[in-house]
Order: C-alpha cells, then structure tokens, then sequence
C-alpha cells in the first residue's frame, strides 16, 4: 500500500449508514478525555471512503454519465448537468509496482461543472507523505484530480460493468472509494493474459473501502477510517504497525463482488465479520447475498490469529480480499428517534491513524454482543 494521507477530506464529518455526521449539540452528553494517537510516521496508509465517488450532483446525488467514455470534453451527468472532463497529466505515478512493471497505467482528469464553472474535486485530494516512494515528489499533486472508470455504481448498490447495452462510466475524485481503489492498483480496464482479475478485484475493493458489507449499497464506515487491504496477487499487501505504539491491527472481513462474505469465526464456530463502525442494531448487517454470517467484536480469523492473511489465499478462495482494522470508536451524541442513542462518525483532528476518538459527545467503544 502507498503512503498517502487525505487533504481536506478528513476534517469533514462524513456519512454513517446514509446519514450525514454532525457536530454534538451543546446541550448533547459532554466528551470524555480522549487519547491521542502515538506519533507514527507508517510506510502505508490506508484512508476509506463512504462515498463511491467522493462527490454529488447540486441534488446531492451520486453522479455517473450513461455513455462510453471515449476522452475529454462535455458529458452530461445523470443529473442532467453538464460536465467539462479534461485529462491532467501525467498519469498516476504510484500506481503499484506489480502493475506499473505491467505496463499498466492510471490517467487523471479534472471533472467541472461547466454551468457552475466548479471543479467538483476542489479541496480533495492525497498528499505524498514519503516521496521517495513515489516519483515526482508531488506534494499536493492529487488534489482536485479524478479517475475515470468504466462502469458505474446504482443507487440499490448494484454495478453495471459499462460493456452491455446500457453503457456507463464514473468520474471519482481520488478520495472516493472508486478513485482509491484504482490508485491502489484495481484498474476493471486493464486486465492482461495471466495477470490478476483486477475487474472483480475492483468491485471487491469498493465494497470494502465502503464498508458496503450486504452489498445492497448502504455505507459503514466514516471517511478517513484506517483499513488495511490484502489481496492474493501481492498488489496490495498486509500492513503490521511493529513497534509502532499502536494497537494491533485485527481481522475485519472477506470480500468478493457482492460484499462480506464468510470466512471470520466466532468462538462457537459461526461465521462472522467484525465491524468497521457499529450501527444499531448489529443486525443490520448481514453479509452478501445468500450468505449467513454474524456481525461480532468476537470475530476472529480461522487458526492461528499471527498467521499472515496473504496465506489464506493460497490453494483458491471463495473471497478476492480480506481486510483488516483497529477497533474504532464512535461517537455517542443525544437520544434519537424513540430514545435510541443517536451514532455519529467520529470528527478526526491531527493525525488520522489509530482508533477514532471523539470531539463532543461521548467516546463509547462498540458494545459487545
């Protein structure tokens, strides 16, 4: 994985479950101490997005465009809204070495809204935090930049690969989730004789960057929560934090095409996933469909708990990636609805690495089942 940390994105309060995160109110549960991360200079960070795009249409819609891209100039949006879509090279330079030795390439474009004269990636970006890994030393080389990506992302969480006869593309600020998981090397269009099947790989990692574990499109995560991405190619692989100050990374989720799928264990054998951010009820979460599986802060990984996630993937899988987090906290603020507590993501100030803690409201870490 590739050393980038979000620009403006992480000072914005994100979407939990489809619903906007908001600073406590003042008369709202006061917020308890909260501890500060280790300082920690990591080889690889790994910031995560609700949103499939990073960005909505004025309607505060996602946007995609239902025709084949075939260059720049003006596309109209499924908003109806007309789209300047000009290429900003050169090409992504940190795309990863398995795929760059490929040949294989990432092209970034600026994306404005020619009536509001608005690039819609303004303020959102990664800026390189150890440039030696990666040539230019772009310093903020990423911010107002998209991807382009044939296919798009409907609004049941469904995908439409864009090669049938409704074709589609999506344009992705490099903070969406579409825009980090082709940065990190999940590219649908460039698949080659014996290389990894990064089209599948691709809706794979959308789904895990979203935390979109049913696979029906509903989000739960917070926008710049640390997850860690292994594949079985060695496009991206584990990170370890040794030594770091930091707690552990532990065992979050398989995923294939259509979500979580099982592969965690409970302690009485079930199969499970383990949260990201805990909604209310944990039973909304269940898995991809057809699967049966438990969503638990009991959940582990099959065997020995040290063994290297990239092992289980030798031999073949019914999973694409396997995942990883810390055990984040959330933010409790004032009763909602009917008196249930209401959950917010966490508002992340300084350093975005470790687990999240809380400005206002109470720190609470997730309840046990």
């Amino acid at each position: 994985m590739r050393p980038f940390l979000p620009l403006a994105m992480l000072s914005v309060m994100a979407t939990l479950s489809g619903q906007d995160c908001a600073e406590p109110s003042a008369s709202g549960p006061q917020a308890q101490a909260s501890r500060e991360a280790t300082p920690l200079e990591p080889n690889h960070v790994n910031p995560q997005a609700p949103s499939p795009t990073g960005w909505a249409g004025v309607d505060g819609g996602s946007v995609f465009f239902r025709a084949r891209f075939d260059g720049g100039g003006i596309w109209t949006g499924s908003d109806g809204r007309r789209y300047r879509i000009i290429e900003s090279p050169p090409v992504d330079p940190c795309l990863p070495a398995v795929l760059q030795d490929a040949g294989a390439q990432l092209k970034l474009y600026t994306v404005t809204d020619v009536d509001l004269r608005h690039n819609v990636c303004e303020g959102k970006g990664y800026h390189t935090q150890n440039p030696q890994e990666c040539s230019p030393d772009a310093g903020n080389f990423y911010e107002g930049k998209a991807v382009i990506i044939p296919g798009c992302w409907l609004p049941d969480g469904g995908f439409n690969d864009g090669g049938g006869a409704a074709p589609c593309f999506t344009a992705s600020c490099t903070t969406g989730a579409v825009g980090v998981c082709a940065h990190w090397g999940y590219l649908p269009d460039q698949e080659w004789d014996g290389g990894p099947p990064l089209a599948r790989l691709f809706e794979a990692c959308v789904r895990a960057a979203r935390a979109d574990y049913n696979g029906d499109g509903e989000s739960f995560t917070c926008q710049g929560t640390y997850v860690d991405f292994v594949d079985g190619h060695g496009i991206q692989t584990q990170d370890t934090f040794d030594g770091g100050g930091l707690p552990p990374l532990l065992f979050e989720a398989a995923w294939s095409e259509q979500g979580a799928v099982p592969f965690g264990v409970m302690p009485d054998g079930g199969s499970c996933v383990r949260p990201r951010y805990t909604p209310s009820p944990l039973s909304r979460i269940r898995g991809a469909p057809g699967t049966q599986l438990t969503a638990s802060y009991d959940c582990q990984q099959p065997g020995d708990a040290g063994t290297p996630l990239r092992k289980y993937f030798d031999g073949g899988v019914p999973f694409l990636l396997l995942t990883q987090t810390w055990k984040n906290e959330y933010c409790v603020t004032d009763d909602g609805k009917d008196g249930g507590l209401r959950i917010h993501c966490p508002a992340c100030g300084g350093d975005p690495l470790g687990p999240r803690t809380c400005q206002g409201g109470s720190c609470a870490s997730p309840p046990l089942p």
